[in-house]
């Protein structure tokens, strides 16, 4: 049952009904397309107008959902069960709802001929209907099975009214089906076939080779019950489930990750006794892969390509630690990072000694070499983090960040420094919210470089390092403005306005603390300078350091 004041069910599912199939797609309703355009100011500038002026998007629904599955070559018929729920608008007292009726209707299907197809219509449900097709294939030896795709279509007539109330009533919502088989399910690898020349595809079907897949979704995910090993059941599911073993790192307790230590090495021959141990115990875990290889009788090449990788790896890191040893100026940068990241951490997260995981440490030597020489064969190499959520990919990625800017202020001291402080490391994301977290992580790390560099000025330049934030205008305003600017957006403006009613309005810049101490920023952290009728800039200050 719904109550929401005019809003109608397809307004409320961001996904899970099924719509008329000759039903042609329209513009957005009124509460989508508020959303979805965004109102251009008069006298914009062409260029802010191409980056933020939206246009309404046409929205295409589903008018079917269906999973696929092998049947044994003996299996005659399947006992499916079709789930869904329809609305229709009702007064009650005094007031109109939305009023949810669920149905389930039980069919028995027989499986059609191989390379046949048929239609079955759902009974009392208005023109839902079960489109059924079977093909043969051929497995290992003379053996021989069947895939059966069923689909639910929503065969109701589509509405002439573009009312909600005449609309919503012809869609299926929450449609689910699931099919019962009296003789098991045959299992199939759920990694894709080996026989793709793409590496990744291969690669998935060694690490996926013992998971055992019984369906595949058509427009839904799907779902299957298995029982002493067998498989009777397999269901359409909205919301996909899996269970993801924790990732964990583990190393010996001798080896030095400490963040602390590292930044305080003395020379290149400290540097690689500490560090020299991480390959070596790298190495030996690639030889134990190596010797367990021989299971995976079926994926030997893949295997093999995995090791050689790994294997070209560990010779990367074993040069990145030379290079500390023969290169001053990597080696301090490379301790400036590891105190930078390690004091960025204790503001952040309040622990005492903060270490590396030997993922994160490994990445940041891998790539020493071709961050300290521009023409080393190693700078064309792009090397991908793939880490669970949470496992560290931003420090690992933050500290080598850390190295490339002190290592080109060292490099470049002329100019005060300046000839160095130019934009180093570009971070792009495609999500907002992932965006200002990482800005938040990453302008921590800029504070503990500013730190580190006003106390050798001399050696990291005169020039602060800074962090920048380029998003679209309706996140960060474009122009400054000034008094007698009736122009909406601009800095001078957004500041007013939060000034006038901090809990109405957004504040002027997306940082909600202060990204060293934590410390909540409000209305008088926002300030124009040099005058608030002309300002030059925007200044942000925490008041834990004003």
């Amino acid at each position: 049952m719904s109550r929401g004041p005019g809003t109608s069910p397809s307004q409320r599912y961001l996904t899970g009904f099924l719509v008329p199939s000759e039903e042609q797609p329209t513009a957005p309703e009124q509460a989508e397309a508020d959303e979805d355009v965004g109102v251009v100011p008069e006298r914009t500038p062409r260029d802010e107008q191409a980056g933020d002026g939206k246009v309404p998007k046409r929205r295409f629904f589903p008018a079917s959902i269906g999973l696929s599955f092998q049947v044994d070559r003996r299996t005659r018929q399947l006992e499916v069960t079709v789930n869904w729920g329809d609305y229709k608008r009702e007064k009650r007292d005094g007031g109109w709802i939305w009023q949810r009726t669920p149905h389930e209707a039980r069919v028995t299907v027989g499986v059609p001929r191989g390379g046949n197809s048929e239609d079955i219509a759902i009974p009392e449900s208005d023109g839902l209907e079960l489109h059924v097709v079977a093909r043969t294939v051929h497995l290992h030896g003379n053996d021989r099975s069947k895939t059966v795709s069923l689909f639910l279509v929503n065969r109701r007539g589509p509405s002439s009214s573009e009312s909600p109330e005449r609309r919503d009533p012809t869609y299926a919502f929450q449609p689910e089906i699931r099919v019962e088989s009296d003789l098991p399910l045959p299992r199939k690898s759920i990694a894709q076939s080996t026989a793709s020349g793409d590496l990744d595809d291969q690669v998935a079907a060694l690490h996926y080779a013992d998971v055992p897949a019984y369906a595949t979704g058509h427009g839904v995910s799907v779902d299957w019950e298995v029982v002493d090993g067998r498989c009777h059941k397999v269901s359409t599911a909205w919301i996909p489930e899996a269970a993801v073993p924790h990732t964990k790192t583990t190393s010996r307790e001798e080896l030095v990750l400490s963040m602390d230590r590292l930044g305080t090495v003395r020379d290149g021959s400290q540097a690689a006794s500490i560090l020299t141990p991480l390959v070596d115990e790298y190495r030996d875990w690639i030889e134990d892969q190596a010797l367990a290889k021989d299971a995976e009788a079926d994926h030997s090449e893949t295997a093999e390509q995995l090791l050689a990788n790994a294997r070209h790896a560990a010779q990367r890191m074993e040069r990145g630690i030379g290079r500390l040893s023969d290169d001053d100026d990597l080696l301090d940068a490379f301790r400036v990072a590891n105190r930078a990241v390690a004091n960025s951490l204790r503001q952040r997260l309040r622990i005492d000694d903060p270490a590396w995981r030997p993922f994160q440490l490994a990445f940041i030597l891998l790539n020493l070499t071709g961050i300290a020489n521009p023409r080393d064969p190693e700078r064309d190499i792009v090397d991908l983090l793939f880490f669970p959520t949470g496992g560290g990919k931003t420090e690992a990625y933050l500290g080598l960040a850390a190295i490339a800017m002190v290592l080109r202020r060292i490099k470049n001291p002329s100019d005060g420094g300046r000839a160095g402080a130019g934009t180093c490391v570009i971070m792009r994301y495609t999500l907002r919210l992932l965006t200002l977290d990482q800005l938040n992580r990453a302008a921590g790390l800029v504070c503990a470089l500013e730190l580190e560099r006003r106390n050798t000025p001399d050696t990291y330049g005169k020039w602060p390092f800074e962090i920048g934030l380029w998003v679209g205008m309706a996140a960060t305003p474009n122009r400054m403005g000034g008094k007698g600017d009736s122009r909406r957006g601009s800095a001078r403006k957004r500041v007013h306005s939060y000034k006038a009613n901090p809990d109405s309005n957004p504040p002027p810049l997306p940082l909600g603390t202060c990204p060293w101490c934590a410390e909540e920023f409000d209305e008088d952290s926002y300030q124009l300078r040099p005058t608030d009728a002309n300002p030059k800039r925007l200044q942000l200050t925490c008041k834990e350091f004003d």
